[in-house]
């Protein structure tokens, strides 16, 4: 059962927990005087009658009474000196109240409101040596357990002046009192420190701290979104408020185009073109989404796993990248067990994604958001598509997700049949509306009605009633003040590009040794392609100019069509995946890189099987520019046509957001190639210019100056020796031309993968 606490750490840095609940009062006076206060503070910095803490609708306020010394709220990451005037304060979970003077800490007394079990203890730790390690490891001195906490997160050290801490490279990183810890700072008394959702307490060479984290309460305060522009504006979020507690499992709902999929969105931290404000335990989620993320779970409408990955492979690779990279292999192998136990997977853990049911696919993403464990977790219509008893099944696994894994859940869904599991359900009408927030049979009660689905007919005839209806019946008599900002923010820290390259390049190769088919055709193709060529080659190729020159166009686009289509579809149709990881620290430079180097390979493989096959079959062996043997030379132009076709593959994989489009513009792309290579047309004006740009017209230059076109006989000269044939500046069978043209082919190649990485920026911005 949830309640209610104040944790109080005097002057003297001895720490008390109140349960407010055992007092069966609306209203409590806090104080030093022992005949009219409740929760009495023997401090001489505290009045007689300081405060008081009044219970409304289910939320808890404060409210300065004139004291001496005031009261300063740091609530919403913000920090404001009260009076009686400032009327009441809204406290949220893990609010603070400070008393005194915050310039002399020693001299102030701190008061932490946790919306908590009553159960919960805060463990006390005496800094009695000079070096004090927390992290996740069990011989530090301080063990928080939790796999985005590193191995030792941070050090607290003394010295001559005092206690330091210092970030120890970590992972996820450190704030205090709400900003984020760059450099090593001293520790004042009562300096809150927090790691992901775990809150520690400095005062008088102690720290207090709990050894595990809970469910995190989210509030929503004025969520305003429009879109469009001119006469197409559009409002599709309006003036929502709502609050999801800690440990809740919370279901949005409403006809399409109410805005539900929007709201999400936005109280993720995913999308920030809003007004108004997501907090987070009181933090503000956008302005510290970089040190949040990583306890927000994310997990859209479609499944966010590889078809070709085992599910404990996909678990592997995903560990990897999200967790710190201090965890050893038996603490990833024990995490991930844990994980395929919470879905009741763990008999499927060898079996291959593709090969498992829809609910089972189902729960496997959400498996891959639970790894490092979020303890606020939004999904995306996770039911849709589900039959009613896997529907039903996996409502189960969330529900006991929230509880039993202290875990706030927050789903869209469009069903009903399932929502009493849910601790509360919030109604979004046509254009934004937010309706009703409340549970099942407050629900029914406030629309008077038997059945959930009555109310998506009555928000569509007039959603504007039933937002004024429930915005009158929430209606607070206490309204929590505006503050100002006094927090300064910084970037997330760096990370290692290397090893996420490493990581995406293994699993990459992974997935595509473990679709053999399509391994098979890759490999396939260009040996038939070199067969195919041979049997419409000329018997005098590599003699007669026009038919060798036409062979080395088909050479080229043959290049150019298999480059293309081994990357043109590899970006888009992981896009889904991409955005979630990329949300996550994903770095888009290791992504692309590592689908170029994997693709360089598969490429140069290709290569050696379509030039030599080709080569093989008519039997010619000529004196290269560089090398006694011109097939390296051949092969090198081959390479790199294949190459920089593949990086433009990229180009477009990057842009389009589909498979099915991706391939609607290859066509395109291949008669740009054509048309500009030089070879089927005389190319004048701007149609000359244009083939600068084009991979075809340097592929053919190359491949037409290793075989010396201009010294190759026309076919009519064997019958009038007296015609002439006229070099082009194409074919300059020179080394210094061929390092031209393959400089440019391999310029071009860098300038691709460039846009590939550029292009890949806007991701975040998909809709769903």
């Amino acid at each position: 059962m949830e309640e209610k606490i104040l944790i109080i750490l005097n002057t003297k840095g001895n720490l008390e927990e109140i349960n407010l609940s055992t007092f069966h009062k609306n209203q409590l006076r806090i104080g030093r005087d022992k005949a009219v206060c409740d929760i009495v503070i023997p401090d001489p910095i505290i009045s007689k009658t300081h405060g008081e803490i009044i219970f409304a609708d289910g939320k808890v306020y404060y409210r300065d009474n004139n004291s001496t010394n005031g009261t300063y709220i740091e609530n919403y990451a913000k920090r404001r000196l009260l009076k009686k005037e400032s009327g009441y304060i809204e406290l949220l979970n893990q609010s603070i109240l400070k008393i005194g003077s915050v310039k002399e800490p020693n001299k102030m007394v701190l008061i932490l409101f946790r919306m908590t079990e009553a159960s919960e203890q805060w463990e006390r730790y005496h800094l009695t040596q000079d070096i004090c390690t927390i992290g996740r490891d069990s011989k530090n001195q301080i063990v928080l357990k939790h796999p985005g906490v590193s191995k030792v997160h941070c050090q607290i050290v003394r010295d001559a002046n005092g206690y330091n801490i210092f970030d120890n490279h970590s992972a996820n990183g450190i704030m205090v009192n709400g900003t984020t810890l760059k450099n090593p700072r001293k520790l004042c008394d009562k300096d809150v420190i927090q790691i992901l959702d775990f809150q520690l307490i400095y005062s008088d060479t102690y720290i207090y701290y709990h050894s595990f984290s809970r469910g995190i309460q989210l509030n929503a305060v004025g969520i305003n979104k429009i879109v469009g522009r001119g006469k197409g504006k559009k409002q599709i979020l309006r003036n929502v408020n709502c609050e999801v507690k800690g440990n809740e499992f919370v279901a949005i709902i409403g006809g399409s185009g109410a805005g539900k999929s929007t709201l999400m969105n936005t109280i993720s931290g995913f999308d920030t073109n809003f007004s108004g404000n997501i907090y987070c335990n009181g933090t503000n989620l956008v302005e510290q989404f970089q040190n949040l993320k990583n306890i927000i779970g994310y997990v859209p409408q479609e499944d966010i796993i590889f078809e070709n990955l085992t599910l404990k492979r996909m678990l592997y690779y995903t560990a990897k990248l999200k967790m710190p990279d201090d965890l050893d292999s038996k603490e990833l192998e024990q995490r991930i067990d844990e994980v395929l136990n919470m879905i009741d997977l763990k008999e499927h853990q060898n079996t291959y994604i593709r090969k498992l049911s829809g609910g089972q696919k189902k729960r496997a993403s959400i498996a891959v958001e639970l790894l490092a464990d979020p303890k606020l977790f939004f999904l995306d219509e996770p039911t849709s598509g589900l039959d009613p008893g896997t529907e039903k099944n996996l409502m189960q696994t969330l529900k006991t997700l929230a509880k039993a894994q202290n875990k706030t859940i927050i789903m869209v869904t469009h069903t009903t049949q399932n929502l009493h599991l849910c601790d509360k359900i919030i109604f979004m009408g046509p254009g934004g509306r937010l309706c009703f927030c409340g549970n099942v049979e407050q629900a029914k009660q406030f629309f008077q009605t038997d059945d959930l689905v009555n109310i998506y007919n009555m928000l569509a005839d007039n959603p504007a009633l039933w937002e004024s209806r429930y915005a009158a019946q929430s209606q607070q008599n206490v309204i929590p003040q505006k503050v100002a900002d006094q927090t300064q923010y910084s970037k997330s820290k760096p990370i290692s590009v290397s090893r996420q390259f490493f990581i995406l390049t293994h699993r990459y190769i992974e997935l595509l040794m473990n679709d053999k088919p399509r391994l098979l055709v890759l490999l396939l193709q260009p040996f038939i392609i070199g067969v195919l060529l041979y049997i419409v080659s000329d018997k005098d190729i590599f003699k007669i100019y026009e038919s060798t020159k036409s062979m080395l166009f088909a050479l080229s686009c043959s290049g150019i069509w298999i480059g293309l289509f081994n990357s043109i579809q590899e970006i888009c149709k992981e896009r889904v995946i991409l955005k979630r990881e990329y949300m996550a620290n994903l770095k888009l430079k290791s992504y692309v890189l590592s689908k170029v180097f994997v693709q360089a390979f598969l490429g140069f493989v290709q290569s050696v099987i379509l030039t030599f096959v080709f080569l093989g079959l008519v039997g010619s062996d000529r004196k290269g520019i560089f090398v006694q043997h011109f097939q390296w030379e051949v092969l090198l132009t081959v390479w790199l046509t294949i190459f920089a076709a593949v990086s433009l593959g990229l180009v477009i994989s990057s842009i389009v957001k589909s498979g099915d489009k991706a391939m609607a513009v290859a066509p395109f792309v291949l008669i740009v190639q054509l048309l500009f290579s030089g070879i089927l047309f005389q190319l004048k004006n701007a149609g000359k210019y244009i083939s600068y740009f084009t991979v075809s017209r340097w592929s053919v230059e190359g491949l037409g100056s290793i075989a010396k076109l201009n010294r190759m006989d026309l076919k009519l000269q064997k019958d009038f020796p007296m015609i002439e044939h006229e070099a082009e500046a194409f074919f300059k069978a020179t080394a210094s031309h061929m390092l031209k043209v393959w400089g440019v082919l391999a310029l071009m190649s860098i300038l691709f993968i460039i846009m590939s990485i550029w292009m890949l920026r806007s991701l975040s911005k998909d809709s769903r």
